[in-house]
């Protein structure tokens, strides 16, 4: 058996694999006759049948489940012999499979990357400042109100903040276009739920009046086929109406989840849950900042099936978030392309991750699986069954180890690191700015 595996930085390789053809045609023979033993071949009696007719009429079938059968366990000897980490199947090409001739295969494949980790107190990474003034809690009041509030028809020119009920048409070079067209259509003017100008153009309109926006799709534009072309949309206007914001009152503080009396004490609660919220989303952008560059200062080639695998995770979860069966998805309708850019930074991060996992030799912390367990099941009316289910059930339990190992990989990555402060208001903080 010969073996050629290429520069250790490569994750693409392949050996080949010869093997003699004594070994194959004994193995073949061995085959034959116990099929000999349990054949019913018309003509013949059970197990009665001549090994030449046995031979004639399975042969060629048995030869050839011997032969990949003795590949595969030749590849497999061969990758636990090296000690290689294998991320694909092997594609088995062969080469030669004459009879009464050595056996030849080419295996190609993928394996794990080899990474040379540059120091983590190399790295600079951002970590954002931010606090809750009086204006964004009463922002983040008013927001829930208009949640809440009723939509009344009204006689003045709309506004943001207003809902239109529009007809409009879309042509492109003067022609329609399948999906450009409604009727009775309501559009949020701010939701940034329409294409960039589309609700700016609708400012300024009352019942009956009429518009034509000249706009331009994006380049990410979900349908390709109408991907960055110029459009325009005649638009009628049908309804100007505006929001009716509910009091502030027991009432109201009760449909937000809050049990309270006061607008004091209401304001207490939800500065509260503005303040936790804060806590992790400030965490996860320094997080977020510290992975950026951990991967920006590491580089080594992806395997293809790590990357594939990863996007078939992202296509499935997509659809679940839809209501749709992943098994029944249109791939067309989620092209890989959508999620491959995501899906590359992911699989990058998780190597790097499991890199400091192996250098630091980790092991799950038993009091941050606790600390997790227990947030995860303080939401829930009886808490301690539910954390005596995760204890309980070892497939869950792995995850949250997972979970813990990855927040112990986050604290020393964020300790060895070098921090830059950055104070940011909170609408941009949350706002992604």
């Amino acid at each position: 058996m010969k073996f050629s595996f290429g520069n250790k930085s490569n994750v693409e390789q392949s050996l080949d694999i010869v093997i003699p053809s004594k070994e194959i045609e004994e193995k073949v023979s061995a085959k034959l006759l116990s099929a000999q033993k349990d054949a019913k071949i018309k003509g013949f009696r059970k197990g009665k049948a001549p090994l030449d007719v046995v031979t004639k009429m399975y042969g060629p079938e048995i030869r050839q489940d011997v032969v990949y059968d003795s590949v595969s366990h030749k590849f497999q000897h061969l990758v636990e012999d090296k000690g290689l980490k294998i991320v694909s199947r092997p594609n088995l090409i062969p080469e030669s499979m004459e009879q009464d001739k050595d056996v030849k295969f080419k295996a190609t494949f993928e394996v794990y990357p080899e990474v040379k980790m540059s120091s983590l107190g190399r790295l600079n990474y951002t970590k954002p400042n931010c606090s809750i003034e009086e204006e964004d809690l009463e922002k983040t009041i008013v927001n829930l109100q208009k949640r809440m509030s009723k939509w009344e028809p009204a006689e003045a020119m709309s506004e943001s903040g207003d809902q239109i009920k529009i007809d409009f048409v879309g042509k492109i070079d003067g022609e329609e276009f399948e999906g450009g067209t409604a009727n009775d259509f309501p559009v949020e003017i701010g939701s940034k739920s329409m294409i960039e100008g589309f609700e700016e153009g609708l400012i300024g309109l009352k019942a009956s009046e009429e518009k034509v926006l000249n706009l331009k799709f994006p380049e990410e534009y979900g349908k390709k086929e109408l991907a960055s072309k110029d459009v325009s949309f005649d638009v009628t206007v049908k309804e100007v109406s505006k929001p009716s914001l509910p009091e502030l009152n027991e009432e109201f503080f009760k449909s937000t989840g809050i049990e309270v009396t006061s607008l004091e004490d209401y304001k207490k609660e939800v500065r509260s849950k503005l303040e936790e919220d804060l806590k992790n989303l400030l965490r996860n952008k320094t997080k977020q900042s510290a992975f950026d560059a951990l991967s920006d200062n590491n580089d080594f080639e992806i395997p293809k099936a790590m990357i594939e695998s990863e996007v078939a995770n992202m296509r499935n979860d997509t659809a679940r978030r839809m209501g749709m069966d992943p098994k029944e998805i249109d791939q067309e309708l989620f092209p890989a392309s959508t999620f491959e850019e995501e899906a590359t930074k992911r699989v990058k991060i998780g190597i790097l991750l499991n890199k400091i996992i192996e250098d630091k030799d980790l092991k799950p912390d038993p009091e941050k699986v606790k600390e997790i367990i227990e947030e995860r099941a303080a939401s829930y009316k009886e808490p301690q069954q539910v954390i005596n289910y995760f204890y309980s059930d070892e497939e869950q339990l792995k995850n949250i180890e997972s979970i813990s190992l990855e927040e112990q990989v986050v604290d020393i990555l964020l300790r060895e690191a070098k921090a830059k402060e950055e104070t940011i208001s909170y609408e941009e903080c949350v706002n992604g700015q």
